[in-house]
């Protein structure tokens, strides 16, 4: 377990370590058959690709709400933990994006003053956050699963039934419009889309 030091629990840019992947991944894939539905459980069950980890997240806290209301069940303690470890992963994408975009900032001319008044910061946060996210690069990141190759876990059956092409619904003939050809010029030349 990491040791933390009392500086890194002051101020407001208190980053949580980074999860190991695997941790990440196990996570993923014990939540995503609890809470995924409609597409998401399609994905799940067909490709084994896990609900996007905020949704995920929103799954547990949805379920907690539901069960403080007494309409639902509250979720599993190890639900609750998978929760937390795929909170883990979503704040280094965050740290990481930021300071990639803070880099971009950098590298397109802005200076930290205006970096800083985009930010709702004085230029020395705006420098000081990008200094203490700026490691954050370096940590490895839990990517998606890709999609298993070869047979699902479970191959749902499907019946499929040909059909007599005289039981076709009529085929619509084609639409006519009064629209040009090419889309190149506006027929109005006064007209401007901004």
């Amino acid at each position: 377990m990491r040791e933390f030091t009392s500086d890194e629990f002051t101020g407001e840019d208190l980053c949580l370590p980074a999860p190991p992947p695997e941790m990440v991944h196990a996570a993923r894939d014990y939540l995503t058959p609890q809470y995924a539905s409609g597409i998401d459980a399609v994905l799940w069950e067909i490709i084994a690709h896990p609900l996007p980890d905020l949704d995920a997240i929103d799954a547990v806290n949805t379920a907690t709400a539901r069960a403080q209301a007494g309409t639902g069940e509250h979720p599993e303690p190890m639900a609750v933990a998978a929760a937390l470890v795929v909170l883990r992963a979503v704040r280094l994408e965050l740290d990481q994006t930021e300071a990639r975009l803070l880099n971009t900032a950098q590298s397109s001319g802005l200076d930290w003053q205006q970096i800083a008044a985009i930010l709702d910061l004085s230029a020395e946060q705006a420098e000081e956050r990008h200094r203490r996210l700026k490691p954050r690069l370096d940590e490895p990141a839990a990517d998606i699963n890709p999609p298993r190759f070869g047979p699902p876990r479970h191959r749902p059956r499907i019946a499929i039934h040909k059909r007599d092409s005289s039981q076709r619904p009529p085929r619509c003939p084609p639409a006519t419009t009064s629209q040009p050809a090419t889309w190149d010029e506006p027929e109005d030349e006064a007209w401007q889309p901004w």
